[in-house]
Formats: C-alpha cells, sequence, structure tokens
C-alpha cells in the first residue's frame, strides 16, 4: 500500500444510499473507519482484501465489523467506495461489479455485468409486457445507457419494478429510464442527465491517456462522487445528516448552480424538485470565486429570502455544506429575510421612520386607517375593505406616488371596476393616509423598501456584494424586486452572475406578485425549469397536484407556469384520508397515528403535525402532551433536529421544511380555509385569490411529507380537496 499522503479516498452516491438503509450502529462504524483510513490506509485493520469471484480485479472489500463489509475499488492511488451491507450480501453485490471509464459520458461508471440468458431465465412471463420495449438498444446507448445494463433493462415489466430495481443500476442509468418512463422526449432526458446533446452513433474508443485519476475529477463524475478535502468535512456529510442529494446535485440542478450567466438568471420548479438546494450551492459557487481571488477580498454574496424562519433554515443547511463562507469576518455568504436587510439598511441611513412590520407600530396603522375612513366618504358600492386592499395591491405595490400615476395605472385582477371619478377621490383618501403615516413617524414595509432603493439609485455603489441569490421569489412582490436590483445594478462593464432567482408561483402562500422584467430584471434566455421531485413519493406528489387542479399560475415573469412533467422518484403509500366524527376523534386519531409510527425507523424529530390556525397548533400540542409525547413547537429560528420531539407548527412556518412523516387535521368544511378569512373578501375575485392562497398553503403542506402523509377533517371535508 502506498504512503497515507499520496492516497485519495472517494465515495460513489451509491456508498450513501446503501449507507442509509443500514442499522445507526453500522453507520458510526462506517464513519469512524473512514475517518482512520483517511488519515492513514495503511494502519494495522485497514488492509483491503480482494473478492473471490469478481469480475474485476480492482474490486476489493473492507471490513466494518464482523457482520458488515464495505466495497471499494483501487485503482492507482485512487479508492473509491461504491457500497455497505452484510458480509454475503456486499460480496454477492461485488462479484458482478466492475469500474468502467466511460468517455462518452466523461464520467466513471460503476457497472454490473449480467449474464443475458440468466437475467431471461428468471424474467417475468413472455407475455407479460416490458417497460422499455419500445425503445431500441441504439437509442438506450445514445442516451447514455451501458451495453452490459440491457439485458436488465429488457426485463423490466413496470415502473414499480424500475424502483425497485434502482441499486442494480448505474446512477446515470437508473436517471435516463425514470425519465424516459415518464415520457420524457430524448432532448429532455438530455438536459436532465447532462449527456451530450448529441447522440453517439457508435461508441467511443477510451484514449490511452484517460486515465481513473483523471477522470475522476470531471464535472460530470463529480456529480455522483464525493472527494472530501478534510477528515472535517467527511465528518461533517456523515454526521450531520446532510442529505445525499444536497452533495450530490443531480446534473440538471448542478449545470445550474455552477455555472456563469450573462445576466440575471431564473429556476423555477414545483415542491421538492431542490430549488432552494440549487440556491445554496450557487451561493458557495459564487463564494469559492471571491476566495480564490485576492483582489476581490471582502466581497460577498447576499442569499435572501421571504421570512426570518427560512433564513435560519438556509443559514443553518449551509453551515454544514460550506461553513468556510459563514465563519470568516466578513463572512463570504450573508444569508438574511429581506424585510431584516431594509431595516438595519434603513437605520445605519439615519431614516426617521420605523417600519411596520408588525406589533405596536402595524396595530397603530390600522388606527390611522380608521381615523382616515372617519373623515372620508367612500365612492358609492366600496368597501373600508376593498380600499385598504387597492392601496396594498395597486399604490404601493407598484410604488404610485403621484395622482397622475394611479388614474392611469392598470389594475388588472382586482376585479371590481373603478371610473376616473373613483380613482380621483380615493387618492386624495390615499394622500391623507400616507401624511398622517409620515407624520407620525410610520412607514410600510413597501415604504421601506422604496426609500432604500431610493437611496441606493442616488449614491454611487458602496455595498459589498457580488451578486444576490433569492429564495421563494414568488412571496415577494414588485418593491422587493426593485431593491434587489438596486443592491447589484447593471454596471457598464456587465450584468456576470449578478442575480439568481429561485421560486414556484405554485407555492405563492402570501399573495404578493411581481413581473422581473417590469422591476428591471431580465431573465428571458435564462430562464429554466427543474421537473424531478427527490423528496416526495410519487403518491403523495400527484394527491398534493390535485389540489391546484385548474389554478391559472404565472411564471413569476410575464408568462404561464405549469407542473407538465414534474414527477417524482420515489414511490409508496398512498396518502392516508381520514374522515372523522369529530375534532376530539381527529385528535385521538394523531396520538394514535404518531405511535403507530415504526420508532425504530422514525425519529419524533422526523414527525411533523401541521395545522393552518396557531390555536390548533396548541389543542394538538396538548394532546400529545397529554399521551406523554414528547413534543417540539416550531416557531422563528432554525429546526435542530438533535432535539427530540414531534415538530408541531403552523403550515406557513413549515415552508422550506421536511419531514419523514407529515398530518395535516382539521381540514373540514368551513374550517379550512377559516371562515373569518373569506368573509373579509371584498368582492368575488377576491374570495377567488383567497382560496387560492389556502390551494397552495395545502399544496405546500402536503408536500413537506417525503414518505407518509396523513389528512384528515371531521364531517365533510373542504372544498379545497375536490376536484
Amino acid at each position: 500500500m502506498m504512503d497515507a499522503i499520496n492516497k485519495r479516498v472517494s465515495y460513489d452516491i451509491g456508498c450513501m444510499k446503501s449507507l442509509r438503509k443500514l442499522p445507526d450502529r453500522v453507520s458510526l462504524k462506517f464513519m469512524d473507519l473512514m475517518t482512520r483510513y483517511m488519515s492513514d490506509p495503511s494502519a494495522n485493520g485497514l488492509n483491503l482484501e480482494t473478492v473471490e469471484g469478481a469480475k474485476d480485479s480492482s474490486i476489493k472489500s473492507l471490513r466494518v465489523d464482523q457482520g458488515y463489509r464495505a466495497i471499494a475499488f483501487e485503482v492507482g492511488r485512487d479508492i473509491m467506495f461504491v457500497h455497505v451491507n452484510e458480509h454475503d450480501k456486499a460480496y454477492r453485490w461485488a462479484v458482478g461489479r466492475r469500474v468502467k471509464l466511460d468517455p462518452s459520458t466523461n464520467r466513471i461508471r460503476v457497472i454490473e455485468e449480467l449474464d443475458a440468458t440468466k437475467v431471461e431465465a428468471e424474467a417475468p412471463a413472455p407475455s407479460e409486457p416490458r417497460l422499455f420495449a419500445e425503445v431500441a438498444d441504439k437509442r438506450l446507448r445514445a442516451l447514455g445507457v451501458q451495453e452490459e445494463e440491457l439485458p436488465a433493462i429488457r426485463a423490466l415489466t413496470t415502473i414499480e419494478a424500475l424502483d425497485a430495481a434502482e441499486e442494480d443500476f448505474d446512477p446515470l442509468t437508473y436517471q435516463v429510464l425514470y425519465a424516459l418512463a415518464a415520457g420524457y422526449s430524448d432532448e429532455e432526458v438530455y438536459a436532465l442527465t447532462g449527456v451530450a446533446d448529441e447522440p453517439q452513433e457508435a461508441p467511443v474508443a477510451v484514449e490511452d491517456d484517460l486515465t481513473f485519476d483523471q477522470l475522476i475529477e470531471t464535472e460530470e463524475s463529480r456529480q455522483t462522487i464525493f472527494i472530501p478535502e478534510s477528515e472535517e468535512e467527511l465528518r461533517r456529510v456523515f454526521e450531520e445528516g446532510l442529505e445525499g442529494w444536497r452533495v450530490f446535485l443531480h446534473p440538471d440542478q448542478r449545470k445550474l448552480a455552477y455555472r456563469d450567466y450573462s445576466g440575471p438568471a431564473m429556476v423555477r420548479g414545483g415542491a421538492g424538485t431542490g430549488k432552494t438546494v440549487v440556491a445554496m450551492h450557487r451561493a458557495k459557487h459564487l463564494a469559492d470565486a471571491i476566495k480564490e481571488d485576492p483582489a476581490r477580498a471582502g466581497q460577498r454574496v447576499l442569499l435572501t429570502t421571504f421570512t426570518t424562519s427560512l433564513a435560519h433554515d438556509i443559514e443553518a443547511n449551509l453551515r454544514t455544506l460550506c461553513p468556510d463562507h459563514l465563519d470568516v469576518r466578513p463572512p463570504r455568504i450573508e444569508v438574511i429575510n429581506l424585510d431584516r436587510w431594509v431595516s438595519q439598511f434603513l437605520k445605519r441611513k439615519s431614516f426617521g421612520r420605523e417600519v411596520a412590520f408588525f406589533g405596536e407600530a402595524r396595530d397603530r396603522l390600522d388606527q390611522i386607517w380608521q381615523e382616515v375612513f372617519d373623515d372620508h366618504e367612500l365612492p358609492e358600492g366600496l368597501s373600508e375593505p376593498f380600499v385598504k386592499a387597492e392601496w396594498s395591491q395597486i399604490v404601493q405595490a407598484k410604488g404610485l406616488t403621484d395622482k397622475r400615476a394611479y388614474l392611469k395605472a392598470s389594475r388588472a385582477g382586482r376585479g371590481t371596476p373603478l371610473d376616473r371619478r373613483k380613482r380621483a377621490t380615493l387618492w386624495d383618501l390615499f394622500e391623507d393616509y400616507r401624511a398622517r403615516m409620515i407624520s407620525e413617524g410610520l412607514a410600510e414595509p413597501d415604504d421601506a423598501y422604496r426609500e432604500a432603493t431610493d437611496i441606493l439609485s442616488s449614491e454611487a455603489p458602496n455595498l459589498p456584494y457580488a451578486a444576490v441569490i433569492v429564495d421563494e421569489a414568488q412571496d415577494m412582490g414588485e418593491q422587493a424586486f426593485r431593491l434587489i436590483r438596486a443592491i447589484v445594478p447593471e454596471s457598464p462593464a456587465g450584468d456576470q452572475n449578478s442575480i439568481f432567482i429561485v421560486g414556484d408561483a405554485h407555492q405563492r402562500i402570501y399573495g404578493r406578485r411581481a413581473s422581473m422584467s417590469s422591476c428591471g430584471i431580465e431573465v428571458r434566455g435564462r430562464s429554466r425549469r427543474l421537473r424531478l421531485n427527490y423528496r416526495t413519493t410519487q403518491e403523495i406528489r400527484a394527491w398534493a397536484v390535485s389540489i391546484l387542479e385548474g389554478v391559472s399560475v404565472d411564471d413569476l415573469d410575464d408568462g404561464t407556469d405549469t407542473l407538465r412533467g414534474y414527477v417524482s422518484l420515489l414511490h409508496g403509500a398512498a396518502p392516508e384520508l381520514v374522515s372523522c366524527a369529530s375534532e376530539a376523534q381527529e385528535l385521538e386519531g394523531l396520538v394514535a397515528w404518531v405511535r403507530a409510527l415504526p420508532a425504530d425507523q422514525i425519529q419524533l424529530a422526523e414527525i411533523a403535525i401541521l395545522c393552518a390556525r396557531r390555536k390548533d397548533v396548541e389543542r394538538v400540542r396538548e394532546a400529545l402532551r397529554a399521551a406523554e409525547l414528547e413534543t417540539v413547537v416550531l416557531q422563528s429560528g432554525a429546526d435542530d433536529r438533535s432535539v427530540p420531539g414531534v415538530r408541531i407548527t403552523t403550515m406557513h412556518r413549515a415552508k422550506g421544511l421536511e419531514f419523514f412523516a407529515v398530518a395535516i387535521p382539521f381540514l373540514s368544511d368551513g374550517t379550512f380555509p377559516p371562515p373569518g378569512v373569506l368573509r373579509a373578501a371584498i368582492d368575488a375575485p377576491d374570495r377567488e385569490d383567497m382560496i387560492t392562497q389556502y390551494r397552495s398553503l395545502l399544496h405546500v403542506a402536503a408536500t413537506r411529507a417525503k414518505k407518509s402523509l396523513r389528512i384528515s377533517w371531521s364531517g365533510q371535508p373542504t372544498k379545497i380537496m375536490s376536484p
């Protein structure tokens, strides 16, 4: 064995997947073994052994303990671990595998060679339809499938059989097969897998100078192979629970995160497609470039989102992914929600008004509104809630500051029409409200955004930000995006890598919307959509999507979006839909559901109960505590999964989180949406908008579940669940 300093240890994604299926004690032993192995592969007890009967002489085994073995390929100075399992299972897995250098896809592949005759003999009856019967071998090879895998592919009959056989295929092959089974075109498969978009007419011969050592360094290989740079990084990946898909980006995700853009770019995609993960990797990529260039010392990447809790969750994950960028001073990545950023910025600029984000200041604004209504007569047919909504959704959202602009402004989507006379009357009322608000030293959030934008536009740019990354873009309004454009204005030298936006209008739960182009952010030609859901089973995904049936959704610019082609890679049990006689019975059912979940497979911290109302959170908490079940109520701050207890929180707070099992109670007709919300609607279009927001909210809540989803109600279920 070579000296430790000359050995490079890596981990194929298959190793990570196999490890997650084993008992925790085995995972801990493997982690400790790998830490020692990385320090000194030649240490006593760390010898690699030949696998008897293996087709590839480079495949080796390493003892984890008496009952388990790790499988690796040793090629020159490289040792790549690929699988961990029980002794006999590990050896059976290893015998038919070999490492293959594949220049046609620029990757290292781990291939199982199967005897075609044996595969066919074990296959279902010839009369049973085969899953890929209509896909020619030549087409499969052109898409990146290896010749050795074709016999096993021809034996597949259903997509469920493909799911069950995931470990039998190289990761790239599995992605190709799943995409084909989902109905993707060849061009879409190329885009998803990162394989060259020109089919190869014939196999490409391996060049003499192409070695394992070189190929493992390619961008394509690094999509599925993890090479830790230190023991600290290795331990972080194993210990801190960062899911495999957060370390090993799918090729489609990685291409979006790790590339240069000539201007602002946007990534859309359904729940679970990894948009936030792409945003985090994008921040890491840009921060890496800053770190490597001494001339850029002091620059940073601003990663912003809509709520404080989401910012805390993202920062916690970034501390696992790239702590070196957050632990320096100043940090190369700054994570903060936009309201807080504006508040801090205006404080430094001695802004003389208090921004009424919440609390007493917000209550005082409500009092000012009432004083204004007492002093003004409303136009015929208009209500006080309608006028306040007109102010919020038109005047403030569009940044209108004079009567002329308001008289000309488009009110598309507002429902109740307003003639010129009514608009003029309303403007007098709006001016009075604004004057009183200013006189009391108060400002609304949109005022704060606009003030900060004006300051930045009038001053020479003096901020440290090289780029801004925006998460949950669907919940931000026009003034927010005008501010973001002002934070990183387009320079004469160009707009490269300036703004990166991720979002999904299907998950809009706060009612704000904006068009990127109208805010000075041009993403046309640099807008992409993710479609593979890595979090949620196909059964849960399909139910969650059905909630949005018939809902028209924008694309965060001036077009419409769709969930066509949005599929999940996993299968599982269908959502459990439970009708109860009363809410008391619902609470009893929740306790029974939690207790029935397998404790040896699911920790309490991986179970969540999501409620529409805060008062229901407390009711659920009391019921679980009475049953002596540990609970954690999530409010602000990151969710520390090391703290035991069933998570209980609102559907809004759960945004951005994921759990193994999720229950959503109290979805009765007349309860969800809350009656008070619907009564506050100012007209029919406004009522429909509110119902759409609650459809999106239920969609978001349901897609927090990875494997198990329970939906319950008493009496009649909410009409939102009806097609």
